[in-house]
């Protein structure tokens, strides 16, 4: 059974050996940046825990909560849903970021993950969020078209040097 639910102590384990397989791959946590440098795994959660609080980060910052996506207790990737979007989120990273660890790939994970973050974000409420993807990540882009994304535009980050799709899901536009 493939589940989404928030990190605990118990994760621990799993969530190191998957930093050290992302790292080993690619070292590529676009999607689940929060989680690449973990020094202290307590710290680390009571972070997730401050990070889901409009009132207890900066202002400028967008709440959001981190999930890890298990296969029957195999942790295979995970996703962070933002519960709205501020500065460049509007622009790149949108409501959700998501990755699918380097030895779960090609598996369809990666449709399994973002629809498990779509059905979390109908929950907290929202009615349609921003997914957006590297332009040359097709990988992605069929992903988030998968999963009824609507393609926008293209945004291009000057300082990264990064052209990202932008793609709008609609609840009740889902197929």
């Amino acid at each position: 059974m493939i589940v989404a639910r928030e990190l605990n102590k118990e994760d621990k384990t799993k969530l190191l050996d998957m930093i050290d397989e992302i790292n080993n791959f690619d070292g590529n946590f676009e999607g689940l940046t929060n989680i690449s440098k973990i020094i202290n795994y307590d710290m680390f959660l009571e972070n997730l825990e401050k990070n889901k609080h409009q009132e207890l980060i900066k202002h400028e910052y967008s709440p959001q909560t981190t999930f890890g996506v298990f296969d029957d207790g195999k942790l295979v990737g995970g996703f962070n849903l933002r519960h709205t979007i501020k500065g460049n989120l509007i622009n790149y990273g949108g409501n959700i970021g998501y990755l699918v660890k380097p030895s779960e790939r090609k598996k369809s994970y990666g449709t399994i993950v973002l629809s498990l973050a779509i059905e979390k974000a109908k929950e907290i409420g929202l009615q349609k969020v921003l997914v957006s993807c590297r332009d040359d990540n097709i990988a992605s882009t069929n992903v988030i078209e998968k999963n009824g994304g609507i393609y926008e535009n293209n945004y291009y980050d000057e300082e990264l040097k990064q052209t990202y799709k932008r793609y709008w899901i609609y609840f009740d536009e889902r197929k």
